[in-house]
């Protein structure tokens, strides 16, 4: 899922240690997240985002579009909260279809649209390809 974080990485020519240390974690910690090995939390996929200026959606492999004008730096957990609950509702899903969609509990979406917790990686991911929609736009990041 996190197609450009070596290519982006590499090709501002940043060691992994470099960006590790602005992200707040251990290099190997970085390498792991870099080649796959685990899910990069939302948190720290936004803090590689702004170090790199690039949108979290071309990082993804969502869009080539590196950047976007006007983007804040900041996720925004209330605007999140809303704009799931408005798509997954124009899309006439109910929270127990998309839940099955995303192979998780409906309360654990429910958590999400009630801003509870952060949306994972993962779920936003697939909620934005499901629903071709920005993941920078459901963040709050841009409008």
């Amino acid at each position: 899922m996190i197609e450009r974080m070596k290519e982006i990485r590499e090709s501002c020519d940043t060691k992994q240690k470099e960006i590790a240390e602005a992200m707040g974690i251990s290099r190997s910690t970085y390498a792991v997240l870099e080649n796959k090995f685990n899910v990069i939390p939302l948190k720290r996929l936004n803090d590689f985002a702004n170090y790199f200026n690039v949108s979290i959606d071309y990082t993804l492999g969502l869009t080539n579009k590196k950047q976007y004008i006007n983007s804040q730096p900041a996720i925004d957990i209330e605007r999140t909260r809303k704009r799931l609950r408005q798509i997954r509702q124009e899309n006439n899903y109910t929270q127990t279809k998309l839940a099955k969609f995303l192979n998780t509990s409906p309360s654990v979406w429910c958590d999400y649209e009630r801003g509870r917790y952060l949306v994972s990686t993962t779920f936003i991911y697939e909620f934005a390809k499901k629903f071709n929609v920005s993941v920078d736009w459901l963040l709050g990041k841009i409008d």
